[in-house]
């Protein structure tokens, strides 16, 4: 098994702190397939924003050819945006993903596009991207793992400046049961995070960052309780203070209730609540 891109390490971590919450909006979310053999998928999203009374909406429709290692999507949103996302997978060489991703808003005739790389191997993963302009910005990142632990750098350069516009390590351990991160971004902000599967049913969070010249560190903590197949909680804290709380109920097998709620234990005022309808047959 090939190890995670370097956007994806640690994910588990990340994930407790922010899947499972919409607090502030009220969303209903729809995946469907159609076709013999499912590959086509319909993915529907609209949110409404409680504090400012606005409504967003997206449609992608994914067109999957597993036979030639391609992936087709289509996108729409409410702004007006429409998107491409061309995928082609093993075509090009072993374990090699190639992607290209397109947007054009046709009200103000702009056109943006990205030609992304994801080369896999099970001792190392690399990815790079570059955008479609005249003067590109290039990332590339690459993690290397070995019995468990992973070792991962990235870095951004901009050719408009001939310049190093930004580069992070990182380093961690994984495990059955716990993962550990740790990374160092631009040599001046240093962060960990934490995940531990105390149980069958309980997983454990935490995150920890300090930045050159501030006075404190930032921290957080988050848990996610499962007591059964069909109801799942959540909770999470930082150091400024916001508490985060989550309930999801699986009402079927395709159809899932969220119920979040974020207040500050610092300023009565600042409360959010949210509601989330998902079906996924």
């Amino acid at each position: 098994m090939a190890p995670p891109t370097f956007a994806d390490l640690g994910k588990s971590a990340k994930d407790l702190f922010t899947k499972g919450y919409n607090h502030g909006f009220l969303k209903v979310e729809s995946t469907t397939n159609a076709g013999d053999n499912k590959e086509v998928e319909f993915k529907t999203n609209a949110a409404h924003n409680i504090a400012n009374g606005k409504l967003a909406g997206n449609l992608d429709v994914k067109y999957k050819l597993p036979k030639y290692g391609l992936t087709l999507t289509e996108k729409w949103n409410t702004d007006n945006q429409l998107g491409t996302v061309v995928e082609v997978d093993e075509q090009f060489g072993r374990g090699l993903k190639l992607t290209f991703d397109s947007t054009y808003a046709p009200h103000a005739g702009k056109r943006s596009g990205k030609l992304k790389a994801d080369w896999s191997h099970p001792t190392a993963r690399v990815t790079a991207d570059v955008g479609l302009t005249a003067a590109p910005v290039v990332n590339a990142a690459a993690v290397f793992a070995r019995e468990g632990w992973l070792f991962g750098a990235s870095a951004t350069f901009d050719t408009a400046t001939n310049k190093l516009a930004g580069s992070q390590l990182a380093f961690g351990h994984t495990t059955p049961d716990y993962t550990l991160h740790s990374f160092v971004l631009n040599s001046n902000e240093f962060g960990a995070t934490l995940f531990h599967k105390v149980g069958r049913s309980v997983e454990l969070g935490a995150q920890l960052g300090w930045k050159t010249g501030s006075n404190g560190a930032s921290y957080g903590l988050a848990t996610k309780y499962a007591p059964c197949k069909d109801v799942t909680f959540r909770a999470k804290v930082n150091n400024e203070s916001q508490v985060a709380v989550a309930a999801t109920h699986s009402l079927s097998d395709a159809l899932k209730l969220t119920l979040t709620s974020q207040f500050n234990l610092a300023n009565n005022e600042a409360h959010k609540f949210g509601l989330g309808l998902e079906f996924t047959p």
